[in-house]
């Protein structure tokens, strides 16, 4: 019982503090957008900019009108991504599922609210821009990275 706590608790911290986090950022950006405008130099390689993301990852299929059922999509496949974080006791594991979660959950509500996500992270070497994405990609991103990690290089004998 006691680790079933200990793994609810870490779930749920990982999860509430992504979704925070993204929330927060992108309500700051949005009271800020006019300020913003084209976009402030945080570095010679990172703008923020405001960007209303209409389509999945990148702003691919930005045009097809479809981004509340890409929330709803989301939600759905937050509640695939809980039974997983059940089915697993491994920390990392559990951690990188967690973070997925958060940022799924986080662009998941804005889809469904808003009908887009705030993006505001513009990287950049001279002309050529990484697509503008949000503090929930980025969850989603490191969270994948770590749970495939851990799921194609485990130990044999724990597999």
């Amino acid at each position: 019982m006691k680790k079933v706590k200990k793994k609810a608790l870490l779930v749920t911290l990982i999860t509430l503090t992504s979704v925070l986090i993204d929330q927060l950022t992108k309500i700051i950006v949005f009271l800020q957008k006019e300020q913003i405008g084209n976009g402030i130099k945080i570095w010679d390689f990172l703008n923020i900019v405001y960007v209303e993301n209409r389509g999945i990852s990148f702003g691919i299929f930005s045009d097809l009108d479809a981004s509340f059922y890409l929330g709803i999509l989301s939600l759905m496949i937050s509640i695939y991504i809980i039974f997983i974080i059940k089915g697993t006791e491994e920390f990392w594991e559990v951690t990188g599922l967690s973070l997925i979660l958060g940022g799924a959950l986080g662009n998941g509500f804005d889809r469904i609210i808003n009908n887009y996500v705030i993006d505001f992270f513009d990287f950049h070497f001279n002309d050529l821009h990484w697509p503008a994405f949000n503090f929930a990609d980025s969850f989603i991103t490191v969270g994948g990275i770590i749970f495939f990690w851990r799921i194609f290089f485990k130990n044999p004998e724990k597999k």
